[in-house]
């Protein structure tokens, strides 16, 4: 059942983590992730120079075949380029995002049970249930993926026309969307830091966070709807990268990309700090 949320609470959990954001050894994962990030969107800028232009022309091909040679003109180079930065960011996220963030958790949960941080030692842990935390985010990534590619199509399919003739409509659907998107999360925020503190089977760890959730579902969701809110801004411009390059400049996709990527790292640092010390104090 689900337990009443008492405000003072939430805002103290968001005081809690403010205070650890000049630990520099936290970051250091979220700037990982953030540099390869970096790295990806400097690889589609430079799609001209040789070496950077053969591999991200050979993966856009491999992506979408038809888009890809675009991708080789100017200024439909910067229309395609949240596109095809996207697709690879997602995978790359799949596949090195749960461990980074595994890090970060490790590291915290020595700072809330008052311990020395161990930076290796949180690498190696985090590096022993690699699997477990890519499972999980592999499952949560599909999901929101299909959720937001997708779920126009259906709403379109179910009325019959084309939501480009019904804007009210459009811009309806895409902010329901963009609410499942942060049920779904809010749903999952838990299994994270319930895989990373241990001493439980898998399957036991996926059940404790869950069960975090059922007993305070309006609280996680409010963990995961304000950092979602910092970040809705340029993910909510670059949603539409042609008017951008028509009606402005094109290189201002490419700055947009860059602070939103900016935004993540801080917006991922809120997410872990908070949700990890709730799952802690509901687990005392």
């Amino acid at each position: 059942m689900a337990q009443r949320v008492h405000m003072s609470e939430f805002w103290y959990l968001y005081g809690q983590t403010f205070r650890l954001m000049g630990k520099v050894t936290l970051w250091i994962p979220l700037l990982v992730q953030g540099i390869l990030a970096l790295v990806l969107v400097l690889m589609h800028y430079y799609v001209f120079a040789p070496v950077t232009g053969s591999i991200i022309g050979s993966l856009a091909g491999l992506i979408n075949s038809e888009y890809a040679p675009l991708m080789y003109h100017y200024p439909s180079h910067f229309a395609l380029l949240p596109y095809f930065f996207g697709i690879i960011r997602l995978i790359l996220n799949v596949l090195t995002e749960a461990f980074l963030f595994g890090i970060v958790i490790d590291l915290l949960i020595a700072i809330y049970r008052g311990e020395r941080p161990a930076f290796m030692v949180s690498v190696v842990g985090a590096l022993r249930r690699y699997l477990q935390l890519t499972f999980v985010w592999l499952i949560l990534i599909a999901v929101l993926y299909l959720l937001n590619s997708y779920f126009n199509t259906f709403i379109e399919d179910v009325l019959g026309y084309s939501l480009q003739d019904a804007p009210r409509r459009m811009m309806l659907t895409q902010l329901v969307s963009r609410g499942m998107t942060v049920l779904i999360y809010s749903a999952c925020i838990f299994l994270l830091p319930s895989i990373m503190a241990g001493g439980v089977s898998f399957w036991e760890a996926i059940k404790r966070g869950f069960k975090v959730y059922v007993r305070h579902p309006i609280i996680a969701f409010g963990l995961v709807l304000i950092p979602y809110l910092i970040g809705f801004l340029p993910s909510w411009v670059l949603s539409d990268p042609n008017k951008i390059v028509t009606n402005f400049y094109p290189e201002l996709v490419l700055y947009l990309l860059l602070v939103s990527i900016g935004v993540d790292v801080i917006v991922n640092f809120i997410l872990l700090g908070t949700s990890l010390k709730f799952y802690m104090d509901q687990s005392t």
